[in-house]
């Protein structure tokens, strides 16, 4: 008699020859759909790639594909990062765009509102649901391949500053800053930062090798001060501090600290005249005198900020509707602080929504730092996220698809490490004693929602 017969009506028992049948078919899909994930991910930063004037990239179409195929597989899990951050992930997101949309229909320009809600929802939801079903050891490919990406970028910005020599193209700028693949220079900074956590989380869990890592660190240091980001460089300086205060050991805390501070003087002193130029003049400058007015065009920012400031008033239940900050403002540009732009644009609840969304992601991060071995993780979690937290400072709207890539692959390699630590050592209070329902390895994907 067969097991099912005890446990399912009839008509519910399984084909198992059907099972084996559609297995093969079921494993290829799944391969697919996992490379298709990898390229969104390879291109995720490189908005170059794209049809025409849209903002439709390689990437998307990537991801596009990906998410038919997770469909086809099944393989949708809307509490793929546990019951608690899911929920607030997606009322975050909910706050956003109901925010943005219902002042863009009371306001001048709906059609424009819709445009921009649903790019929002491709980027924070669609791209988020293309990481449900991953193992650990998948999503280990997933953290590689984005930071070999950002690799791509940074060796482009050596060749054309160094060898190539040219400005005012595509990737270079005329006054001499790297923008690559990416085509933004602030942006790029970012994405350049963003990858160090990652970075330094496969370092320090030996995912990859520790000299290759090292010098794959050094080059995206030397990648930011290419872009002569001042927003580049505070975020890597946020970024490395919280990872190495919450994600490495504290008895080897103060060694790193005594490094990076004797690197630091090395720098300061010997390898300064070897700076790119657009750093030392853009950044370098600035904190030598410490006159903020040289980073940039920091005063011109400080001016659109406060008069977002003085329109909040006027927009904390309904905002201008979403790209009508520009036709508000009487400097006629969007504010580049991404808090205020919501705001302004969409009322204070989408401003709540952005917040809600980011410190969701600590959920995982608290229960990582407490197994074994999960530190790197959470550490890795809090310094993208802070990372954020500090960029959307100073960019507008952040809905492109290079965004939620580098904060979704650590919470999804936080939720994969706590399922596996849970798998293997099983609690009282997680499987009763004799409980033949706990899963096995090639289950893992289904216990990833840390329920």
């Amino acid at each position: 008699m067969s097991m099912y017969n005890h446990s399912l009506p009839a008509g519910l028992v399984p084909n198992r020859d059907a099972m084996r049948r559609d297995a093969p078919s079921l494993a290829i899909t799944k391969r697919i759909e996992f490379f298709l994930l990898i390229g969104a991910v390879f291109f995720c930063s490189m908005n170059y790639f794209r049809y025409g004037d849209t903002n439709f990239t390689v990437a998307d179409f990537f991801a596009l594909v990906c998410f038919c195929f997770a469909v086809l597989n099944r393989n949708i899990d809307f509490q793929l990062f546990g019951r608690i951050s899911s929920g607030m992930w997606w009322l975050g997101l909910a706050l956003l765009v109901s925010g943005l949309l219902a002042s863009s229909i009371a306001g001048p320009d709906p059609m424009r509102g819709i445009v921009i809600v649903t790019q929002y929802l491709y980027a924070y939801l669609f791209v988020v649901l293309l990481f449900s079903g991953r193992t650990l050891d998948q999503l280990v490919i997933v953290a590689k391949t984005y930071v070999t990406s950002i690799l791509v970028l940074c060796f482009q910005g050596i060749y054309l500053i160094h060898i190539d020599g040219r400005t005012n193209t595509n990737f270079v700028s005329g006054n001499g800053r790297f923008s690559g693949l990416m085509e933004r220079e602030n942006e790029c900074a970012a994405v350049i930062a963003l990858a160090v956590p990652i970075l330094l989380l496969l370092i320090t869990t030996k995912r990859i090798n520790r000299i290759y890592g090292c010098f794959a660190f050094v080059i995206l240091i030397y990648g930011i001060l290419l872009t002569g980001s001042n927003t580049g460089l505070m975020a890597l300086v946020c970024g490395f501090s919280a990872f190495v205060i919450i994600g490495v050991n504290w008895k080897r805390l103060f060694i790193n600290v005594a490094m990076i501070a004797v690197a630091i003087v090395a720098i300061g002193s010997s390898a300064r005249d070897y700076l790119p130029p657009v750093f030392q003049k853009r950044v370098l400058g600035a904190l030598e005198s410490g006159d903020i007015g040289q980073a940039g065009t920091f005063d011109h920012r400080v001016e659109l900020i406060y008069e977002a400031m003085n329109m909040t008033d006027s927009t904390l239940l309904i905002g201008v509707g979403a790209d009508q900050y520009r036709v508000a403002s009487a400097i006629h540009q969007p504010v580049h602080n991404l808090y205020l732009l919501l705001w302004t644009e969409g009322g204070l609840i989408s401003a709540i929504g952005l917040l809600v969304m980011l410190l969701s992601a600590f959920g995982p991060a608290l229960i990582a730092a407490r197994i074994p071995g999960g530190r790197p993780f959470a550490g890795c979690i809090t310094a993208n996220v802070s990372i954020l937290l500090l960029v959307a400072n100073a960019v507008p709207h952040a809905y492109s698809r290079f965004w939620p890539f580098p904060i979704v692959i650590p919470v999804a390699l936080a939720c994969a490490y706590i399922a596996l630590d849970r798998m293997t050592r099983p609690s009282s209070d997680t499987f009763a004693e004799g409980d033949t329902t706990a899963p096995s390895q090639p289950e893992l994907r289904g216990w990833a929602d840390l329920r």
